[in-house]
């Protein structure tokens, strides 16, 4: 007897197989382009990564993303800034990360909807998060990163900077 649900078995292995061939052109693109979509295995990451890169191209800024498969406290680097990018996506249901990791002097965090898009980037310096600790907002300087930072009562949204759907279409993010 066939399970009841084992009809679906074809349409199954195809998404494997689409998202396995859209896996494989995401690193062979990092080997290709490494300043623009490199990283490790960790294809949520790049795909962060890269979105992050072009939204502190937007504002202005010329990050470059920092080589190798793993970097302690930052991802990108102009100068003296360093800048640490984590993103949460809606699969994510408790809305959390990992724990900051010290070394960064800017903070992106970003929360990318259906499709991967961007539904609200925050900016934070090291400055105001430091603000934010002598105030007794922030309890510690490396704090579990959650999309609760984005909002109203948040950390970025009281000492940085968060940046909306329209705001982030408008720089073509």
């Amino acid at each position: 007897m066939t399970p009841p649900q084992q009809h679906r078995d074809a349409d199954i292995q195809q998404a494997i197989d689409d998202y396995l061939l859209a896996r494989q052109a995401i690193l062979k693109l990092g080997r290709e382009v490494p300043g623009r979509i490199g990283g490790n295995d960790n294809i949520i990451g790049r795909i962060g990564e890269f979105i992050g890169l072009r939204f502190l191209e937007a504002l202005g800024q010329e990050p470059v993303m920092m080589t190798g498969s793993s970097n302690p406290g930052f991802d990108l680097i102009e100068g003296d800034q360093r800048t640490q990018i984590k993103a949460i996506t809606h699969e994510n249901k408790r809305g959390r990360s990992v724990r900051l990791t010290p070394g960064w002097t800017q903070f992106v965090l970003m929360e990318l909807g259906e499709h991967y898009t961007p539904e609200r980037i925050g900016l934070l310096t090291s400055t105001q998060q430091e603000i934010a600790l002598a105030d007794n907002f922030a309890k510690t300087a490396t704090p579990i990163v959650s999309l609760t930072m984005l909002g109203p009562k948040g950390l970025i949204s009281r000492y940085g900077r968060v940046y909306n759907q329209d705001e982030l279409r408008a720089l073509m993010v």
